[in-house]
């Protein structure tokens, strides 16, 4: 066992298992495979090789775990660490390790000097990761900590050019539809349809429907979105106090008490994830705001909005409505970098909870790229009816540092289908029924109710006026072809705009 396989096998807790272990293998050069990091032996640590020399193989070979290296810093005594950095206080992954000891031992090393000394290193590669502003700049061992969140909270990502594109190409199209002269008489139409199909399926995905007033505060919470407030532990209360359909589980303050969820099943299988104790919670969620209200880095928006939204559903900071908040916050998210339009005096939003709720299996599997692993990290007794003991056996750092890949691929793809089938397609299907409806209105003399009623008709019944449909109240005094022409005028509207290539 060598790298972060080797240090796994010697923390006394429980981890999220490695997708990629480091194994020596019969190569030249270290390659990665799709299920394992292949090293040559000359590369890999001795049979006999140290704790901190796992660690700088890890650091300088294998993607970056935080919460491993966090763990496993613990185990290296401060005068092995002072040691090496002593006989080697220039090297640079040294110096990172240094960094993340004092972090995980929540005291400086004794060093008979002030500084290392040399240029200033990241601890991410700006090649490989996304990475944010600098949240903390160590004199001490001239390490700039720049991850995507600050070092309580720092989901990593890696750089993808081609999700990158995709993200980039959503809103570079969504700005082109929104600015679209031809689309001027319907934006706001599809808009007001995007804001409350949105509301809806967000709470639809919970299988709750929320009252009139609810929707109404919903819907003023996402307009006013476009006041790119930073978040607070007030803001989120605000807003759980918002999406939440039940008045007594309003909320004051972050959860101070476990919470879990179930589906399915009896006793302790039917637990189906476990956010952090109650105890990490305000530690958590204050790195989720100093990351969420960031405006530095080269994280992209539809990236840094799956990472806020899916950081906040792994804490669960209230004990309800953490889901519906989580979708609203990926709206939040990409409005705090002006990353949308303005249509009218709101925020041209992409209707993620709708693409969402069509996919709800892919969401499910990326909330489980992490809940799944994570679930493994506790114990679960059940006791009674709904009442269980909850003991956790491993590190609160792996809240803190996880893989945000699978997140940012889904609300990527989110975005697309949003895009496409939610606005782009509605355009055209109201500009295909508002040409119809001209047309029928200027050629015959009908009450708008009977057109509507018409058009619906045709539309349902694939372009063809049902013949039971031909006898109703409405219709007596249209001949045959009269009803032939409205329905070659339905036809060719809808040809024209909603199929075209």
């Amino acid at each position: 066992m060598i790298g972060y396989k080797f240090l796994l096998s010697h923390i006394p807790l429980r981890m999220p298992p490695l997708s990629r272990p480091a194994q020596v293998r019969p190569v030249t050069r270290i390659e990665e495979m799709p299920d394992l990091l292949a090293v040559p032996r000359h590369v890999a640590p001795a049979a006999d090789a140290s704790m901190l020399e796992h660690i700088l193989f890890a650091l300088k070979h294998e993607s970056m775990r935080l919460a491993i290296l966090h763990e496993a810093l613990k185990l290296v005594p401060e005068e092995a660490m002072a040691s090496a950095l002593t006989a080697q206080r220039t090297g640079a992954y040294l110096r990172k390790a240094a960094f993340i000891w004092e972090k995980a031992h929540g005291r400086e090393l004794p060093l008979p000097w002030d500084t290392t000394g040399g240029n200033y290193l990241d601890v991410f590669d700006r090649s490989t990761y996304y990475t944010g502003p600098v949240w903390e700049r160590s004199p001490r061992f001239r390490v700039n900590f720049n991850g995507i969140g600050p070092y309580e909270f720092c989901p990593v990502v890696r750089k993808s050019p081609a999700l990158e594109q995709r993200g980039r190409d959503v809103l570079e199209r969504l700005h082109t539809w929104a600015a679209n002269p031809a689309n001027a008489e319907v934006v706001d139409r599809v808009m007001s349809w995007a804001y409350l199909s949105e509301t809806r399926e967000s709470y639809a995905i919970e299988n709750e429907s929320p009252s009139p007033d609810k929707e109404r505060a919903f819907l003023g919470a996402m307009q006013h979105l476009r006041d790119r407030r930073d978040l607070s532990e007030d803001y989120l209360v605000e807003l759980q106090n918002v999406v939440i359909t039940n008045d007594l589980k309003l909320e004051f303050a972050f959860r101070n008490e476990q919470n879990w969820l179930q589906r399915g099943g009896h006793g302790a299988l039917a637990v189906r994830y476990i956010p952090p104790p109650p105890a990490h919670v305000a530690a958590l969620t204050a790195g989720l705001v100093r990351m969420a209200n960031a405006r530095e880095g080269d994280v992209p928006p539809m990236v840094k909005a799956a990472l806020v939204s899916f950081g906040f559903v792994f804490i669960h900071p209230f004990m309800d409505g953490n889901g519906r908040l989580s979708r609203l916050l990926a709206h939040h998210s990409l409005n705090h970098v002006a990353a949308l339009p303005t249509v009218g005096e709101n925020p041209a939003i992409l209707p993620l909870s709708v693409a969402m709720k069509c996919n709800e299996k892919d969401y499910l599997a990326a909330l489980e790229a992490f809940s799944k692993p994570a679930r493994l990290l506790w114990d679960v007794t059940y006791i009674d009816g709904n009442d269980f003991i909850f003991e956790f056996r491993s590190s609160p750092a792996v809240y803190a540092h996880w893989d945000g890949d699978a997140a940012a691929s889904f609300v990527t793809a989110c975005a697309e289908l949003a895009l496409e089938q939610s606005l782009i397609d509605e355009t055209s299907f109201i500009q295909a029924y508002d040409g119809a409806f001209d047309q029928i209105d200027r050629a015959f003399d009908l009450p708008n109710r009977t057109i509507n009623l018409l058009i619906q008709w045709i539309r349902q019944n694939n372009g063809r006026l049902p013949e039971r449909r031909k006898s109703a109240a409405e219709l007596t005094l249209l001949k045959p072809e009269e009803l032939a022409r409205i329905e070659a005028i339905v036809a060719d509207c809808f040809r024209s705009r909603v199929e075209r290539p």
